[in-house]
Formats: structure tokens, C-alpha cells, sequence
């Protein structure tokens, strides 16, 4: 596999929160939301940060996930209470890692960038991050990355102004009933000395044959259409 393969991503996902028991089982208070996990020295995923800047320790993780270092992922979890009403840590219902590589300068695709169709479910700023629930209906395996179309810097407000492309490779046209993939783009590396925020355009290629921006800023959020 060619080295610009290394950040592709093949995920797509059913996410299924699963109860059991019998008519008095109580649902516990579960969130799904985008986290950023952290490893201990076995691999074993450790401690979350949220994306309002919590941090809590894992109490129970049946994940399976291990890694080397910090990983984006996406959690059905809920919070655990100590003594006191304090938090003590969350614990998994599910977890799924997200699709969250450093983008790419279009030169680096050495086959080409792919803008297979999809659409965009759920598009927001978070924690150092842009997080995207994406739906697609091909079926097969599809592969995800971000192009970094442009980068520039607006020295009067210390902004920087991203401006990204979703790549998509898909192995099959077939239709399929719409499925979900995570993805969750890294911002952090925009934010250089002397940088306020991060304002980013992100363009995705649609199935009606549109080209959709959607630009968020420090004025809010819309969406262009060409």
C-alpha cells in the first residue's frame, strides 16, 4: 500500500444502542457524543476529553479499542456519579473510532483525489476538531480523508481560513439503504502561535450532482451550493 493510503479510513457503521431484560429494565443516561481518548501504557483506552473540555477516567471499557496515542473516537457512554455527586468516570456502551487524519495537500493522493457522493447529516465545531456525521448509500467499502485545498491567514483578526475537500473512493455505484460514518477532522495544527480561531469551508460532492460548502466561522454557520 502506497504511503498516502496510511490516513484512509474504511468505516461505515449501524450504531445500535442494544437494551435487555424485562419490562423493568431502566435505560441508563447514555450520550453519544465525539471524544478524544487516551491510552495508558497497556494500550487500553484510559481517559476522555470532551469536546466542552471535561476530562474523566474510564471506569469500564469493553471496547476492545487499544492505541499508541491520543485517538478520535465516538462513545455511547454514560457518566458515572462518585460520593458527593462528583463524576467519577464514564463507562462504554459502545465505542467506534472515527475517521480523523491530518488532512493532505492534493499532490499527496498519488492516484488522484476521489469525491465520490454523499451528504451531510450533521456538521460542527468541537474540541480542536470539525465533527461530521456523513451518510452514504453505495454499497462496498468506502474510503474517507480531507484534501487541504487552502490555508490562509488573516494577520488583522488572527484568524486562519481552511478551506477542505472530502475525499470519498467507493468500491461499488450499487445503492444501498443510507448508512453513517464518523469522521472528525483535526484543527489543532492550524492553531500556530499567535492564531485566535480556525474558519473552515469543507466541500463535499452530492448526489444530486451539487457541490455543497459548508463554512463555519466566528459568525456562525451556512451552507453554498454550485
Amino acid at each position: 500500500m502506497k504511503k498516502y493510503c496510511c490516513g484512509l479510513f474504511a468505516v461505515i457503521v449501524s450504531w445500535l444502542l442494544v437494551s435487555c431484560g424485562g419490562d423493568d429494565y431502566h435505560y441508563p443516561s447514555v450520550k453519544q457524543d465525539f471524544l478524544t481518548a487516551f491510552p495508558g501504557t497497556d494500550g487500553r483506552l484510559e481517559s476522555v476529553l470532551t469536546d466542552e473540555g471535561d476530562t474523566f477516567c474510564v471506569v469500564e471499557d469493553m471496547s476492545g479499542l487499544c492505541a499508541d496515542a491520543p485517538v478520535r473516537i465516538v462513545a455511547n457512554y454514560e457518566t458515572l456519579a462518585a460520593d458527593g455527586g462528583k463524576v467519577a468516570g464514564v463507562k462504554w456502551y459502545g465505542v467506534l473510532q472515527a475517521v480523523s487524519p491530518v488532512p493532505l495537500v492534493a499532490d499527496e493522493f498519488k492516484e488522484g483525489v476521489k469525491t465520490e457522493p454523499s451528504e451531510i447529516q450533521s456538521i460542527w465545531l468541537g474540541h480542536d476538531y470539525l465533527n461530521i456525521i456523513l451518510k452514504v448509500r453505495q454499497q462496498g467499502k468506502h474510503l474517507f480523508h480531507f484534501v487541504e485545498d487552502e490555508v490562509s491567514a488573516d494577520e488583522e483578526s488572527g484568524r486562519v481560513k481552511v478551506r477542505l475537500t472530502l475525499y470519498h473512493d467507493v468500491s461499488s455505484s450499487v445503492q444501498d439503504y443510507g448508512k453513517r460514518a464518523y469522521l472528525s477532522v483535526p484543527l489543532r495544527q492550524y492553531m500556530t502561535e499567535g492564531v485566535q480561531g480556525v474558519d473552515v469551508s469543507f466541500n463535499v460532492y452530492t448526489y444530486s450532482g451539487s457541490l455543497k460548502t459548508y463554512v463555519l466561522d466566528e459568525t456562525g454557520f451556512y451552507v453554498e451550493e454550485s
